[in-house]
């Protein structure tokens, strides 16, 4: 699925907690491994990238 304005991809993770409840979370983006997620998810939050920065690069990518 594509958000058709902007052309990024839509995809959405179903995460169970230990208390029982559940979230749908919308991926920003996909990475190798756990440390560059870390370091995008530190940018993210002192607004050194955006949200849109990340979805921008995760059109970018092959769907599968």
């Amino acid at each position: 699925m594509k958000i058709i304005d902007k052309g990024f991809k839509k995809c959405y993770i179903m995460h169970s907690t230990t208390t029982g409840k559940y979230m749908i979370c919308r991926v920003l983006n996909e990475y190798d491994n756990e440390k560059e997620a870390d370091k995008d998810m530190v940018k993210l939050l002192t607004h050194q990238i955006s949200e849109e920065d990340l979805l921008e690069e995760f059109s970018k990518k092959p769907y599968f």
